[in-house]
């Protein structure tokens, strides 16, 4: 079975959603594991979740009724 490739937006949000208190730059390496395969698991059962949360909205252009790219 092919593991899938975990990106480090999807690491960090696993260790926000896991709620360790550790940060995440001072994780041990059994943490680092441990989270590795928590977020490997959320990417098979959610796949593409993290792809739509990239989508960055200015919402002072858009209250201010800058609609265009």
């Amino acid at each position: 079975m092919n593991m899938p490739i975990v990106t480090e937006a999807q690491l960090r949000h696993a260790h926000q959603v896991l709620r360790i208190v550790t940060p995440f730059e001072g994780m041990s390496e059994l943490l680092r594991r441990t989270v590795v395969a928590a977020a490997r698991a959320m990417a098979v059962k959610v796949p593409g979740r993290m792809a739509d949360r990239t989508a960055v909205v200015d919402l002072k252009r858009q209250a201010g009724g800058d609609f265009g790219e």
